[in-house]
């Protein structure tokens, strides 16, 4: 996965406290299909580079084991870390609130994060034109969605 990849986010590891507060660790944070669909047919319309699969959520950054810690969940498919997705979904359940998420490869697994997060800052990377590809993709699943109701 290259920086600026798009990741649409079909489940959570719920590695973080946040979700683990509203519901047992054993409920799946998972997206509303249709915001999941509209989003991956929004990605293709533009021709935007993205994967759909399983984000990491967790609460802390630079541990001592954070190599380990990503290899273990790479090895397992998941794409790629946050700190926001699985309370989002979680939550968005509860409330009956639609929701997903979409992330911007911002640091290329197995490189450096404090580099890779720099250069993302000043301007520099592939990954600012990620983030502009998440709005579009944002909006034009909501008009998607829009038009079909």
């Amino acid at each position: 996965m290259k920086i600026g990849d798009l990741v649409l986010v079909s489940g959570a590891v719920r590695d973080d406290g946040a979700s683990k507060t509203y519901l047992d660790p054993i409920f799946p944070a998972v997206p509303n299909s249709e915001l999941l669909f509209a989003c991956v047919e929004a990605a293709k319309a533009r021709g935007f580079s993205y994967h759909t699969g399983i984000a990491r959520s967790h609460d802390s950054f630079y541990t001592d084991r954070e190599e380990e810690i990503d290899a273990y969940w790479s090895k397992r498919g998941v794409l790629g870390a946050d700190m926001e997705t699985a309370a989002l979904y979680t939550i968005g359940h509860l409330r009956g609130i639609r929701t997903m998420s979409i992330l911007n490869n911002v640091v290329a697994y197995e490189t450096d994060t404090l580099e890779a997060i720099s250069s993302y800052v000043d301007g520099e990377s592939a990954a600012m034109l990620g983030e502009e590809h998440e709005i579009f993709v944002a909006l034009d699943a909501f008009q998607r969605i829009l038009r079909q109701a």
